[in-house]
Formats: structure tokens, sequence, C-alpha cells
């Protein structure tokens, strides 16, 4: 990981009136409601709200994962819904990394070959993806477990791997959707710790959502959410 990220004085991230509608039979669902807001370099932020909010549905749509029904997203000025679904999974891929609650795995592969996969997806040759995986493992204190799989390990130990898959391919940004949902309070401690340190140490732009208002602490900023509506945004240290 670089010491410091690029703190280019432009938004990393900025939504125009999203708006998302689902139908489940004659039902529609309003999941998001004109979202605007802004993610500036090096911001640290936390979006808290019950389920069925909009948290995790902004996420995905900011992430290219899922198409909003109205609304623009902005990556680095770049319209990321103007590009068709090959072109941004590509700009995914190079220019944020995801943490999800339960992490996928390419079960064949152990854990350096995991974290190696996003840049030899890229195109990096296969020794020098590798080599930079096992930096990324040393790093972050798991480099002891490169030769595992992935599933024989704690759900700690794998979350700390997905962070350094996250990583690797030194993204704009880490997208985090419940990552310590499923862990235990030590370590959801833990996982929070690391997601503090990237921050604060190496600078990096983070959007984490979460039920929890208790990991309000550990952002720079506090967004709340409410029946598809940012209800509150502040500022916190």
């Amino acid at each position: 990981m670089d010491e410091k990220h690029e703190t280019k004085r432009e938004p990393v991230i900025e939504t125009e009136n999203l708006h998302k509608t689902f139908y489940i039979g004659k039902n529609r669902i309003r999941a998001l409601r004109g979202v605007d807001f802004k993610v500036e370099p090096a911001d640290f932020i936390v979006i808290f709200g019950p389920s069925g909010c909009g948290k995790t549905t902004l996420l995905n749509i900011i992430a290219g994962i899922d198409k909003p029904t109205s609304g623009k997203v902005l990556v680095r000025g770049t319209d990321i819904f103007a590009l068709n679904e090959e072109k941004r999974g590509l700009f995914r891929a190079k220019k944020m990394g995801i943490v999800h609650q339960m992490p996928y795995w390419v079960k064949s592969l152990n854990v350096l070959e995991n974290v190696a996969l996003p840049l030899i997806i890229e195109g990096e040759n296969a020794s020098n993806a590798l080599h930079h995986a096992k930096k990324v493992l040393k790093e972050l204190g798991v480099d002891n477990l490169a030769k595992q799989k992935p599933t024989q390990l704690s759900g700690g130990e794998q979350q700390k791997v997905s962070f350094a898959r996250a990583l690797v391919t030194n993204p704009w940004i880490i997208l985090a959707d419940e990552p310590t949902g499923n862990l235990d309070s030590e370590s959801a401690a833990e996982i929070m710790g690391l997601f503090k340190l990237l921050n604060k140490k190496y600078r990096r732009t983070i959007v984490l959502v979460t039920h929890n208002d208790k990991y309000w602490q550990f952002g720079t900023r506090r967004i709340e959410m409410k029946d598809g509506l940012i209800v509150r945004d502040t500022n916190h240290g």
C-alpha cells in the first residue's frame, strides 16, 4: 500500500438525484428517492440505517453493480452508467475495492492466489501479481495465511484477506457492505480498527454501510438514511 494515497481535490464520488424503484408483483418499492451527496478524498463515510432504508442499494449503485432508475453516479468525473457493462466492470475492478459481509472466494485457489486475482484480471503477469499480493498480505499482518484456502480461515481472518484483495489494485475508494455483520465483537472491533488505520495513515477514501450505530465513531462523516433518503449528514473529526 502507498503510504499516502492520492488526494486530488475533486470529489471521488458524486451522486446526482439517484432514484431506484423495484417492483415485487404489483407493489412498487422506492428504495432510493433522490439521493445527492459527494465523497471527498480521504473521507471515511459511515452510512447507517435500518434494514430497507436504501443503504445497500446506494452502495451497489455507487459500485456500478446495480443501475439506478434515474440519476447519475460520477467517479472522478466519469459517469459510470454512460459506460457499457463490460467497461463499467473493468472500471470498478481498477478503481474500487469492495469488502462484502460474506467474502466470495475462488475455492480452488489459496489465499495468495485469491488476493492476486484482481491484478491478473487487469492483465498483470502472474509473477508480479503474486509478488504484490504477498506484500499487501504482509502489510496487513496475514502473510502467514498465504498458502491456506480462504474457506479454512476464521471469519475475522477471511475479512482481513478480503481487505487485502480490495487493496491490491490500489483503488481510489474502498466500499464496504456490513463488513462485520458475521463476526464476533472482538473480530469486528479489529476489522473496524483496520478501516480507521487505512483512512488515517494511508488516507484511503472509504464508504461503509452498517446497521450498527456504534461504528459512527470510526468515520469522519456520518450519514443516516431512512426510507430511501439521506436524513442526516454530519462531519465527525
